[in-house]
């Protein structure tokens, strides 16, 4: 396995191997790890974006966000990277409060807290989110003091939402969510092969 042991530790190798079994988290961000080194740059986040059809602006703004928001955390170092790079391995230190929960402390996806949010925030049957319903979870898991917390999470609800908008009045369906959490939806939209 390529996760990390526990939330301080780095995962080994660079992050994300191919074959292996890596974290969701970990297969979220490979999408984005263009070359497989295991650092994902602005570039390629801006790249990625692109790929998953946002225009221009928002994926500039996106760049901008995620590597000016996450970059120190997961670069592993107590000097920040100059090129605002973003490591795999140290991504589940990413992790930030005011979130859904879905992620644990070593980036696993935690299918019971997934389907706990669904049961206490979108209607019956719990198959699908609407935006009013997103917005709800996104006030029922604020911490206090958090806003960045707060931001990020704001900003990943709609990006998801954006990424898989809705065709019908349902909102957006739970497989379609499940799969943003493990980047299957990346490449499904971009139509690159996965990496594993």
């Amino acid at each position: 396995m390529v996760a990390p042991v526990d939330g301080p530790s780095s995962a080994p190798g660079t992050g994300f191997e191919q074959g292996k079994r890596n974290t969701a988290l970990q297969a979220h961000v490979a999408f984005f790890d263009r070359d497989l080194d295991g650092i994902i740059w602005p570039t390629d986040t801006y790249i990625g974006f692109r790929e998953l059809k946002f225009g221009v602006i928002l994926s500039i703004v996106s760049m901008f966000i995620i590597h000016g928001g996450f970059s120190y955390v997961t670069w592993g170092s107590i000097l920040p990277d100059p090129f605002f790079r973003l490591k795999i391995k140290h991504m589940h230190r990413g992790k930030h409060g005011s979130d859904s929960e879905i992620y644990t402390t070593i980036g696993e996806f935690d299918n019971e807290r997934f389907n706990y949010i669904f049961d206490m925030y979108s209607s019956e049957p719990h198959t699908h989110l609407t935006f009013a319903e997103g917005v709800r979870m996104l006030h029922g898991n604020m911490n206090a003091f958090d806003p960045f917390g707060w931001s990020a999470a704001v900003f990943e609800w709609l990006a998801t939402y954006l990424l898989i908008w809705p065709s019908d009045s349902k909102g957006i369906s739970k497989m379609d969510v499940k799969s943003v959490y493990n980047g299957a939806i990346f490449y499904k939209i971009s139509g690159r092969k996965p990496k594993n």
